[in-house]
Order: C-alpha cells, then sequence, then structure tokens
C-alpha cells in the first residue's frame, strides 16, 4: 500500500478501512456497533470489502473467529485475491498500532465517518460524471435532466445508513411533541384540525383527511363529474386553510378551471357568466369572490402534451421556490405522457407513471389526487358496483401459455378474447399434501401488453413469464428475476384423477427469450394460479394509497344527482360507500344533511 498514489483516485480513506477492519479482527465484540452504520459497498478497495463481507457471514453463523475468515476466504478462492494470510496480518498490526485504549466506541464512529464521507464523495463524483454525459445528448430535456439530477442527489442521503437510524428516544421524543400541539379530546373522536380535510363529512371520516406521502385516485366514467368533485375539495380546502396547491389540467384550460372555481365559489351556473346579465347583489358577489380568489395560492398549468418528467420538475422547483405547496391535482392520469418510451402499450407506461407519483408524493410528503378514467369492464359486468379491480394491474404471462383449469385440460390465452366467464376447478389453495378440489364460476379479468420475457426451465416443464413474475419458490414467492440455478420450486402434480399433490423441483435454468405480446391474469379470489403445473403468484400492484370512484346512483332530487363515492381502497382506515349531491349546472357538490 505504500506505493499508491492517492491523486490518481477518487476521494478514499484506504487507511481509516485497514484500522477499521484490524481493530474488528482484534476485538470481535464490537462489530455489532459497526454493521448497522456501514455497508461493504462504503469500502473503496475490493480487498477491504471482500473481508468486511465476509466478516458478516461469519457473524451471523456465529462469533467472529480469525480461522473461520481464513477458512470462508480460501473457500470461496478469494484468500489469495486479497493478498492471503500476510493482508490478514497487516490489517491486525495496523489496527493495533491505532487502536485507541481511551474511548474505543468514539474512535470507532470517527472511523465509520470518516469512510461514509469518503464514500459519499465518490458517489457524487461519479453521479456528476453521469449527468455531464446526460447533458451532453442534444435530445435531453432540461426537466429531465434536472429530475436526474435532483434523483442522484437524494440518494446519496440515504446511502449513508446512519442518516436513517433512529432510537426509540428519538422517535417517542417527536411523537410527545407532536401530541402536545395538538388539541386532543378524549371524548370526542374528531379529525385534527392541522390535517387538510375535503369539506364531505362521510369522506373525511373513512379517510380522516388528506394524508401527507399519499396517493389520492379518483376515477369515474366520462361526465360523471370528476373535475368538478376535486375543484370542490380544493375550494373546502382553500376556504377552511391558507394552504397553497397547483392543479394541472391537462384536458381543460386555465380560464376554463378558474370558471369552475368561480361557479362552485359562487353557487352559480357557468352558463350565467355574462357579467352585463346579473344582477347588482350577483355582481358584487362575483367581484368579491374572485377578490378572495385572488389572494389564494393557487397554481395552474395547462401546458398541453405535458409528461410526467415535467409535471415532477415543475412540483419541485414551485416546491422549494414558494414552500407552500400542500396539495397537487392532476386532471387527468390517461393524458399524461412519457418521453423517451419506445415499443410499449399505454398500460405499461400507466403502471410508470403512477409509481413515479407515489415516489414524488413521497418525496415531497404531500397529497397527490389524480383523476383518472375507469377501463370498460364496468360496463360488460352485470353488476354495475364500481370494483378495485377496475384499476390493478398484475404480472404477466406470455400469450401463448395455457392456464391449467381442471385436472384434464387447460385453456389457451386467446379464448380470453371473446370469453370472460369461465367455468374452473378451484386449484388455487395449494399447500404441502393434497386437497379435494370444487367446481366454482368466478370471474377472470385480463389484458394484452408487450413485454420482454423469459423462458423457466423446471424439472421437464417450461414456463415463460415477465421478469417480475412471481412463483412458488420452496417456502416462499420469489421473482423470475431473483430466481438462481437449482433453485427448489413447487409443481403441482394429478395422480389417479383425484388426488393431487405438490412436488419439489429444481430449476434448471432460465434464459432471455423475446420482446412478445403477454397477458396479464387479474384473478380477484385466489393469490396464485397454474401454467403448465406450475404454481404462479397472481400479484397485483396498486400504488394508490386511496381509490374513489365516483358513480350515478339510482336516486335523483330535482336539480341534483345523487353521486355514489366508493372507497375502494384505503390505507388510512376502512373502506365504504358515500353519498353526496352534485349540481351539474353550478359543478357544485353538498353533503346530504
Amino acid at each position: 500500500m505504500k506505493n499508491i498514489n492517492v491523486d490518481l483516485f477518487p476521494p478514499q480513506n484506504y487507511i481509516a478501512e485497514e484500522i477499521l477492519l484490524g481493530t474488528i479482527l482484534i476485538n470481535p465484540m464490537i462489530f455489532p456497533q459497526i454493521i448497522p452504520y456501514l455497508k461493504q459497498e462504503s469500502f473503496f478497495l475490493e480487498c477491504h470489502e471482500l473481508i468486511y463481507k465476509s466478516l458478516i457471514t461469519i457473524y451471523k453463523n456465529g462469533k467472529i473467529d480469525i480461522l473461520q475468515l481464513l477458512y470462508i476466504l480460501n473457500k470461496s478462492k478469494k484468500l489469495d485475491y486479497i493478498g492471503g494470510v500476510y493482508k490478514i496480518m497487516e490489517l491486525m498490526r495496523q489496527g493495533h498500532l491505532f487502536m485507541s485504549s481511551i474511548n474505543m466506541s468514539v474512535y470507532i464512529q470517527q472511523l465509520i465517518i470518516l469512510i461514509n464521507n469518503s464514500y459519499m464523495k465518490r458517489l457524487m463524483v461519479q453521479y456528476g460524471y453521469n449527468i455531464v454525459r446526460l447533458a451532453s445528448i442534444e435530445s435531453s430535456k432540461s426537466h429531465h435532466l434536472y429530475n436526474k439530477a435532483s434523483e442522484y442527489l437524494e440518494s446519496t442521503v440515504h446511502k449513508i445508513p446512519k442518516e436513517n437510524l433512529s432510537t426509540f428516544r428519538d422517535i417517542l421524543g417527536e411523537l410527545l411533541i407532536e401530541f402536545e400541539n395538538y388539541d386532543i379530546d378524549l371524548q370526542e373522536d374528531v379529525v385534527s384540525n392541522s390535517k387538510i380535510l375535503s369539506g364531505f363529512h362521510q369522506i373525511d371520516e373513512l379517510m380522516k383527511g388528506l394524508q401527507d406521502g399519499d396517493l389520492i385516485v379518483i376515477a369515474g366514467r366520462p361526465s360523471i363529474g370528476k373535475t368538478s368533485f376535486v375543484i370542490n375539495i380544493a375550494y373546502n380546502i382553500l376556504n377552511s386553510t391558507k394552504l397553497g396547491l397547483c392543479f394541472f389540467s391537462l384536458e381543460m384550460s386555465k380560464l376554463q378551471i378558474v370558471y369552475k372555481f368561480i361557479a362552485v365559489a359562487c353557487k352559480m351556473s357557468i352558463q350565467s357568466f355574462s357579467f352585463d346579465q346579473l344582477t347588482i347583489d350577483q355582481q358584487y358577489t362575483f367581484k368579491s369572490i374572485c377578490n378572495s380568489l385572488m389572494k389564494s395560492n393557487i397554481y395552474i398549468n395547462d401546458s398541453p402534451n405535458m409528461s410526467i418528467d415535467y409535471i415532477e420538475y415543475t412540483v419541485k422547483l414551485l416546491f422549494k421556490e414558494t414552500n407552500n405547496i400542500q396539495l397537487i391535482i392532476i386532471d387527468y392520469l390517461q393524458l399524461i405522457q412519457i418521453e423517451n418510451f419506445t415499443n410499449n402499450l399505454r398500460s405499461q407506461e400507466l403502471a410508470y407513471i403512477t409509481r413515479k407519483l407515489k415516489l414524488l408524493a413521497q418525496y415531497l410528503y404531500i397529497p397527490i389526487i389524480v383523476l383518472s378514467q375507469l377501463n370498460r369492464s364496468i360496463e360488460t359486468r352485470l353488476n354495475k358496483n364500481p370494483l378495485l379491480s377496475d384499476l390493478k394491474e398484475s404480472g404477466c404471462l406470455i400469450s401463448y401459455l395455457f392456464l391449467n383449469i381442471d385436472l384434464h385440460n387447460s385453456l389457451h390465452s386467446r379464448s380470453l378474447y371473446k370469453n370472460q366467464i369461465l367455468i374452473k376447478y378451484d386449484l388455487m389453495k395449494l399447500f404441502y399434501n393434497k386437497y379435494s378440489s370444487k367446481l366454482s364460476l368466478y370471474f377472470i379479468n385480463w389484458k394484452f401488453i408487450l413485454q420482454y420475457t423469459f423462458n423457466i426451465y423446471i424439472h421437464n416443464y417450461i414456463v415463460c413469464l415477465t421478469h417480475n413474475h412471481k412463483l412458488y419458490n420452496k417456502l416462499y414467492w420469489s421473482k423470475n428475476n431473483q430466481l438462481l440455478e437449482e433453485d427448489l420450486a413447487i409443481i403441482n402434480c394429478f395422480l389417479l384423477y383425484s388426488n393431487i399433490y405438490l412436488e419439489y423441483k429444481l430449476m434448471k435454468y432460465m434464459k432471455w427469450l423475446k420482446y412478445d405480446q403477454v397477458y396479464d391474469i387479474q384473478e380477484p379470489n385466489y393469490m396464485s394460479f397454474l401454467s403448465n403445473y406450475i404454481i404462479l403468484h397472481n400479484s397485483i400492484e396498486q400504488d394508490a394509497d386511496i381509490v374513489m370512484i365516483l358513480s350515478q346512483s339510482n336516486d335523483q332530487l330535482n336539480l341534483f344527482k345523487t353521486v355514489d363515492i366508493t372507497l375502494c381502497k384505503n390505507r388510512n382506515g376502512p373502506t365504504g360507500v358515500c353519498k353526496l349531491l352534485f349540481m351539474p349546472e353550478k359543478n357544485l357538490f353538498s353533503n346530504i344533511d
């Protein structure tokens, strides 16, 4: 190590690495204090990273021992690579030479800080290089560059484990301080005034307000009143608080959105917004409402063909400049574009967009409301009540695979084009031994998209899946991209037409097949299904924390419509159905007293 020219290397402190590793080898009792604060990738020299990784392995299996370290390094054929026994002895010599006898704990913490600081600087150098390369591409957009740079900076914060660790004392202290700021009434279960309320009593009781970091999806068929509903929520929030909000309108112009706000505030029809036709009292009310709205912190963006990167860039910039944005509203999801996406269907793009919006809500720690259209499956169902499955997406199988529907028959995916109701044996509850099959009738939802596919070879069976689809691997579900050769997978076997049992089989290998059409199964009743006798996961991904679906009720009251607000998903509390009165001419939603 004496001949190393440190000027040729990125920021590092290999001496601190040597001292720390040597100290661990001499005094293994300190290792539990180090593991939570230091990751193996923090080491600059690869030999130090390999030694630290081996120490973690030994520690998990028992106490740290020099002989065990040498054994595991030799077994993995890494002993000669790191420098042999001489390297281990050199580390121990360094640790003994610089060991502090005064305060070992503080000394170790300082070494960890030195190593982590160097690691963060190396990350910044690498990220800076990546940003320079990205900026040199002529076709790259400025907001995409800004988002990427922000992503790099944010990731460096979480690379240092100490930043994410809190003691029980810290957590409870913050919790007690938070409780002291609230006016707690033990006799009444009310929502705190500090929370953002929608202004509709039934909804607020279920949701407990709009929670920070939540992605809220408000869905419905066209012309049901989604935009008017969210504008009513926005006006109620502005009327009760001084919070700022940003409204992205991909369908209506800024002026149309403003007219809707005024109509809700004045309780007047938009068609009557001809100033010369208003009475004196109406003109006074109109001017008063406009003056009040002018003082509100509302930002409206109606740029055409907005992309998710542009929305993310604009929100982050506005959030930083104003420091008062507490709510984002986007109207609506299906009109958001994605830059530089090729050979993908819209369903894949929408999944990517919702994930980006959820990450943005968590990053800014504010609620984001996004409007969405419902898929047309609700039109073909006998039961027209909205379901969460109208928004869901799941893992995919290649389009020419068969699904096992009973002991002797399989169903080809092409059959799904014209048949929605399928008779299928209940083969889903597959745990350990045999069971009796039961005939059941239910719905299966599906959709076809394009994705990269991989062949999985298990014993004499082959199944073709996308990279993130799960299959049952011995004792737990494993994603396709997490499987290794010779992993055990469970195969469903049939015997004598009636007995059904499970058998472990080794996975031979996996290889990339092609970019092909796949189908996405949404089987709402069970968590698994069969394809080529291999147990596959019926995984359903949903980024939204809260899903509200608007549907028109059969109840009609003169000029008012009754709209059912179905809370299909609520991570903050119970689900349920709320009823609101809606006057379309005035864009006005109101509580039913």
